[in-house]
């Protein structure tokens, strides 16, 4: 997908109209392959402050549709929604353009493992049949399931395979502190301190 078929895809005529949470999440839960060119020319072009509120209000989004014993799943969702806008707030502006190739580069790969390339299994109560979707798909049977649609069991945790490097988690520090004053940060990590998704962080780091 190149640029001009990703603006089509948001139904949008240029970057700066790029402000709702429909737009991020359509940006985000698109199967198909969008160029690094495409997705780099668009959010290099959104408003920092703009793109980081639709990165913490969908990662929350997300992280809320979880099942009570994803909690791996959830530390790592808030994880590398902190990364990522750590890395927005940066305020160096000779390493500004640099930062924002990592921004990018690191979304885009959040973005293929999510709705491409993850392995989660979910076995569906009843019967026990199992099945293999992506980390996307069973977010969304897990908020069928609170329609009361069909139960499953979900191997959230299980699956996770996807790695934060010590860089890209270093930058969750620019907002820890705004972080733990709405309340649920240091409960979090402090409930899985040797989580291998935190494993980049010492443990001043994560000890708010």
């Amino acid at each position: 997908m190149n640029y001009d078929e990703l603006l089509e895809l948001l139904d949008i005529e240029s970057p700066d109209e790029f402000q709702y949470f429909e737009h991020f999440a359509d940006l985000m839960e698109c199967d198909g392959h969008i160029s690094y060119d495409a997705l780099f020319e668009l959010i290099s072009q959104v408003d920092k402050k703009v793109l980081a509120e639709l990165i913490e209000n969908y990662f929350d989004e997300i992280s809320d549709s979880l099942p009570d014993d994803g909690t791996e799943a959830f530390t790592f969702l808030k994880s590398l929604s902190m990364s990522l806008r750590g890395i927005l707030k940066q305020k160096d502006e000779e390493n500004e353009a640099r930062e924002m190739v990592r921004f990018v580069e690191e979304l885009e790969r959040f973005r293929n493992w999510y709705v491409i390339d993850s392995n989660i299994e979910c076995t569906r109560k009843k019967d026990g049949t199992t099945k293999e979707v992506t980390f996307f798909e069973a977010l969304v049977l897990s908020r069928m399931e609170k329609l009361n649609e069909e139960e499953y069991s979900y191997g959230f945790d299980e699956g996770l395979d996807y790695q934060l490097d010590e860089y890209t988690v270093s930058f969750s520090d620019v907002i820890s502190e705004e972080e733990e004053e709405d309340g649920y940060l240091e409960e979090d990590l402090e409930e899985n301190p040797d989580s291998e998704y935190m494993s980049g962080l010492t443990e001043d780091e994560y000890d708010f």
